[in-house]
Order: structure tokens, then sequence, then C-alpha cells
């Protein structure tokens, strides 16, 4: 084991799973700070999920 493991500094493989899942996601993402996740807007709306749920929303107000 190596001493940045052991002080807790070397990162985990729950970090390493996250970190991965950070970068296959949205191509505009960014973490900035602690746990601060940013995301551009407009990517997201493009996204066919965005639509769908959107969709599902506007079904449920207007009725």
């Amino acid at each position: 084991m190596t001493l940045l493991k052991l002080v807790g500094l070397a990162p985990s493989e729950a970090d390493k799973r996250l970190k991965e899942l950070v970068n296959s996601s949205y191509n505009s993402v960014k973490v900035v700070g602690r746990g601060t996740v940013r995301i551009d807007p407009a990517e997201v709306r493009e996204t066919e999920e965005f639509k769908k749920a959107s969709r599902r929303a506007k079904a449920i107000v207007n009725s």
C-alpha cells in the first residue's frame, strides 16, 4: 500500500468510477469546487431524454 493511500490522499475505486462517469457524460460537464458540477444547459436541452421529459411535463400541466 502506498503512503498516499495510507493517509487518504489517493483516489479510491469509487472516486475513479465517478471520474469515469463524469468523463463519459456530457461534453461540457465540469467539476468545480467541492461537489459542484456545471453542464451547458443548451447541451442538455438537445438530448432525447430531456425532450421526452419535457413533452411528458407539458402533457401533465395541460391536463
